[in-house]
């Protein structure tokens, strides 16, 4: 009869321990969980892989490196020449339709129109290097994407802001303007505010809107070099670096088109920042550091992953513009820069440094 009772006991502390530790591994399983993030490009851009690489490195800052897969196997970026563009979409689909995906980074104001268009309302979408989430119509505001599963960095103002710095700082008449003649077209070189600033300040725009990406280097680099000789000739006297692929130092030329512009006296400023600036670019904001976007981005990944809806997120980044100058440009192209504008700079070069991954050594 004890025995019988013995063996009763330890049946039961048995299955006791048994469940305890089978809901002990289960939840350290759970919090061990590998999320998988599948990733969309329009085409290789250096600032989307730079801003990946900080994403990635906040994300182990974080404690998160282990537990965050970015999948070879989901990592598009189909190319820049128009007829690449049904492979976008393709692409895309590819990843909405995914039942194995934790979230969706999308680069560029491309692919983030292309995902948000095959979008399945489920898949959590971060938007990252878009250059004007509202104006292009992926959000309904600053403070509400309007859409459950997406979020994306905002910086309000910050391209009206480089037109008023870059007047102000050189009092042009006639800046020049390069892009393609579509919707994205336009707001790669931010045509829209522009425009407004414009027509605030009493300058002109001269815009050359024939550019036209093929996929072939040096086709490219020729098509903007004959737009810069374009408007050049129309009395342009400054010129906004927009962010086209031929202003890519991986894929293009660029060394050749901004001694172009220097040689014919033409200021610049650089949308992309350092990297051109430090490259013969006179002025722009400084870019060189990527941290900070990283990290706020990052915050955002590990936020939905933990069970925070996208659209619950807040998208704005109050940044503080910094201000990035090339004194050895401006001594080329016969720009004496005041002492203020001197002060208030963050970043002076005194000489041009081609960036070492540049494709035209």
């Amino acid at each position: 009869m004890l025995s019988s009772k013995v063996s009763t006991v330890v049946v039961v502390v048995a299955a006791v321990i048994f469940c305890f530790v089978n809901f002990s591994f289960s939840a350290d399983s759970e919090g061990q969980k590998t999320y998988r993030i599948g990733y969309i490009e329009g085409g290789p851009y250096w600032i989307f892989s730079s801003e990946l690489d900080a994403i990635k490195s906040a994300l182990s800052d974080m404690g998160w490196k282990d537990r965050i897969d970015f999948l070879k196997d989901e990592y598009y970026s189909p190319g820049w020449n128009e007829d690449k563009k049904p492979e976008l979409i393709e692409s895309a689909q590819k990843l909405m339709s995914s039942k194995d995906l934790d979230l969706i980074v999308a680069a560029g104001t491309d692919a983030v129109a292309a995902i948000l268009k095959v979008n399945n309302r489920q898949t959590p979408i971060v938007g990252i290097s878009v250059s004007d989430a509202q104006k292009s119509g992926f959000i309904l505001n600053e403070s509400d994407s309007g859409v459950d599963n997406f979020t994306v960095r905002i910086v309000p103002n910050r391209f009206r802001r480089m037109f008023e710095i870059f007047h102000e700082m050189v009092g042009f008449k006639n800046l020049g303007l390069l892009y393609k003649n579509t919707e994205i077209g336009r707001t790669m070189t931010n045509y829209d505010d522009a425009t407004l600033v414009a027509k605030e300040l009493g300058f002109e725009l001269i815009d050359y809107k024939n550019i036209k990406e093929t996929g072939r280097n040096t086709e490219d680099t020729l098509n903007c070099l004959n737009g810069l000789k374009e408007l050049v000739s129309q009395g342009m006297d400054a010129f906004f670096i927009p962010s086209l692929t031929c202003f890519d130092w991986k894929t293009s030329d660029v060394k050749m088109l901004l001694e172009y512009l220097n040689q014919n006296n033409i200021p610049t400023f650089a949308r992309n920042g350092t990297r051109d600036v430090k490259a013969g670019a006179l002025m722009g904001f400084s870019s060189v550091d990527f941290s900070d976007r990283g990290k706020f981005v990052a915050d955002k990944i590990v936020k939905i992953l933990q069970g925070e809806k996208p659209r619950s997120l807040a998208m704005v980044d109050n940044v503080t513009p910094k201000i990035s100058i090339n004194l050895h440009v401006a001594k080329q192209i016969g720009f004496n820069p005041d002492f203020e504008f001197l002060a208030v700079s963050n970043e002076l070069f005194q000489e041009i440094t081609l960036p070492e991954d540049r494709l035209v050594k």
